[in-house]
């Protein structure tokens, strides 16, 4: 089952996301919780049997511009989908999850126009199966850097 990801689930996407990234690219409780109350219609997850199996983190944001790793949100707004988050329990993969995730969150916001995130390294692959192309902004490659060598900054134009 698809629906929003709540303040009550951060225990669960803590542990998920401690499976799916090291230490120094994971968000606090803090951080994390941040994003769901500055965009919480942004923000969904998976539930299967009362397991969390998947989120998304994800909010409205200033293009070219990625958040450090563990930022504190105090509000979210500008002209791009920025994608913070996606990630699915290690056991609850093959199943097609991220992808049921963005196709949600993009039913409830038909107005989105552009999409941007940081794929960690490893990630590219998921993203630019997805549509996601490389982005050739040099400037950017600075604060990509603090994500991991490998990573890199993707964008995606929609409708």
């Amino acid at each position: 089952m698809i629906r929003p990801l709540r303040f009550g689930d951060l225990p669960a996407a803590l542990a998920i996301q401690a499976d799916c990234y090291p230490p120094a690219i994971r968000d606090s409780d803090v951080a994390f919780a941040s994003r769901i109350a500055v965009a919480p219609d942004w923000c969904w997850a998976v539930e299967t049997d009362g397991r969390l199996d998947a989120y998304l983190l994800s909010h409205p944001w200033k293009s070219m511009d990625p958040p450090a790793p563990d930022t504190v949100l105090k509000g979210a707004g500008g002209d791009v989908w920025y994608i913070h988050d996606l990630s699915v329990a290690p056991s609850a993969r093959g199943r097609d999850l991220g992808t049921r995730l963005l196709a949600t969150c993009l039913d409830a916001h038909p107005d989105v126009q552009r999409s941007e995130l940081v794929a960690v390294p490893g990630a590219a692959p998921f993203w630019t199966r997805r549509g996601w192309t490389e982005s050739p902004s040099v400037v950017l490659r600075a604060k990509v850097a603090v994500y991991g060598e490998g990573s890199s900054y993707l964008e995606r134009e929609w409708r």
